[in-house]
């Protein structure tokens, strides 16, 4: 495996991810973030790059928390768990990336689960097939905070 990374700011992975792409088409760019990140944060730009239909694979890790800064609620948080932050639950609902990402015209969207392997490879692939802006979102626990 030949690859190169960039780790830029938490909310602003796919503006370099497709500026990358735009500069090199052939490359098979793949984006790895979290829900807080892609969804929270990075909303605007997840919405936009659908929208744009840039050939990438976008990863999300959903664990429906903000598991890297001590468990606050995360957009997909289930309304009424109990965070660190929401001593008496989350009062709002959470939302859906997929509904959101079809609604914007998404071309590829999947969901998939950390711990079925088999599922997560034969989606990655199709993904990594898919002519143009991929989503998958990939549910899985946080042992700690969720």
């Amino acid at each position: 495996l030949k690859a190169n990374g960039f780790n830029g700011l938490h909310g602003r992975a796919l503006p370099p991810a497709q500026a990358i792409k735009m500069v090199n088409k052939n490359l098979k760019v793949i984006i790895t973030s979290g829900d807080g990140d892609s969804y929270g944060e990075g909303g605007n730009h997840f919405i936009h790059n659908i929208r744009r239909n840039v050939d990438m694979v976008h990863l999300v890790h959903n664990n429906q928390i903000y598991g890297l800064t001590k468990g606050q609620g995360s957009p997909t948080t289930a309304k009424g768990q109990v965070t660190s932050m929401q001593f008496e639950g989350v009062y709002i609902n959470p939302i859906n990336p997929l509904a959101i990402a079809i609604s914007a015209g998404a071309t590829f969207v999947a969901r998939s689960f950390s711990a079925d392997k088999e599922h997560l490879k034969s989606t990655i692939k199709a993904a990594m097939n898919h002519n143009g802006y991929s989503l998958i979102d990939i549910m899985q626990p946080c042992v700690v905070f969720n």
